[in-house]
């Protein structure tokens, strides 16, 4: 896919209120309390450019951490249906150091994030119950009273802080295993497909214990990713013929890959360099959760 043009972006700004009044927040705390306010307000959006511009736009201009705007733009409903192509964006960006990018991993990783705030900070005109019963019990909102909301990372999050993880600290196999098994089934299985998009990081003895897991997999996305992963210990006519003993037509169906398809150079087992991300570009092989 190629980048948008620029004037196709304002246009789309334009015709577009909801991001017109994000983007025209200059102030980082001001954006997360707006994004606190209301985390379904805003429509929704295919265009995941745009959250990368507000974190960018405000980065560093607040006394909230840049982690907590960047989890708060990717858990907002807006870009909820582009959710891969955001984290990969914001990633591939340099907006964030690396830091930042293991704190909001680290925050992908939880069941839920729970965020505990002063109410009036965030809703600042108070609360109206919207009651004319003089007798209805009584509610005083004041400083020191504090509100609570929860965000929960859609699959491709998990898949994206898994690996992450993963690779940052290979010793955190089993830990990574056991905290996001935990999860609902379709979140820890994108967490187990980002353990597998990292498992070159790993010992092979670990390696193979990943594997396993991954052909054990409900699903078969990820057991097609265990066979990239056992091809590459094994050798094709291993993964060849654990493909043709699986019950999923696609995953029978499975092939070896070229070792451009796979990112390896030929005959070195080395990871190739990594291509440039556009933020705007396709990225199939991150969501196949969604």
């Amino acid at each position: 896919m190629w980048p948008e043009p620029p004037w196709l972006e304002e246009s789309a700004r334009d015709e577009d209120p909801a991001i017109a009044e994000l983007s025209a927040i200059g102030d980082a705390d001001e954006l997360c309390r707006r994004l606190l306010e209301s985390r379904w307000g805003w429509r929704s959006s295919s265009r995941c450019a745009e959250a990368v511009d507000l974190l960018a736009s405000v980065r560093g201009t607040g006394t909230l951490p840049d982690a907590f705007l960047a989890m708060l733009l990717c858990t907002c409903d807006r870009w909820g249906r582009v959710t891969a192509k955001l984290i990969a964006a914001i990633d591939g960006s340099g907006i964030l150091t690396d830091a930042n990018l293991d704190e909001l991993a680290e925050s992908f990783l939880s069941e839920e994030v729970v965020i505990e705030y002063p109410f009036l900070w965030a809703c600042p005109r108070g609360l109206d119950l919207g009651s004319s019963d003089e007798g209805a019990p009584g509610f005083v909102v004041d400083e020191h009273t504090m509100a609570k909301t929860r965000r929960r990372p859609e699959p491709p999050l998990r898949r994206w802080a898994a690996a992450r993880a993963l690779r940052h600290d290979p010793g955190r196999l089993d830990d990574l295993l056991a905290s996001t098994g935990a999860l609902a089934p379709r979140h820890r299985e994108a967490a187990l497909q980002g353990l597998l998009d990292a498992a070159d990081a790993l010992e092979e003895g670990d390696r193979r214990r990943l594997v396993r897991r991954g052909l054990r997999c409900s699903i078969g996305s990820v057991r097609r990713s265990a066979l990239d992963r056992l091809c590459e210990l094994d050798g094709p006519d291993a993964a060849l013929r654990r493909a043709r003993a699986d019950a999923n037509r696609a995953v029978r169906a499975w092939r070896p890959a070229t070792p451009a398809a796979t990112g390896r150079d030929a005959g070195s087992g080395r990871a190739a360099p990594a291509a440039t991300l556009d933020p705007r570009g396709a990225d199939r092989g991150l969501e196949p959760w969604t």
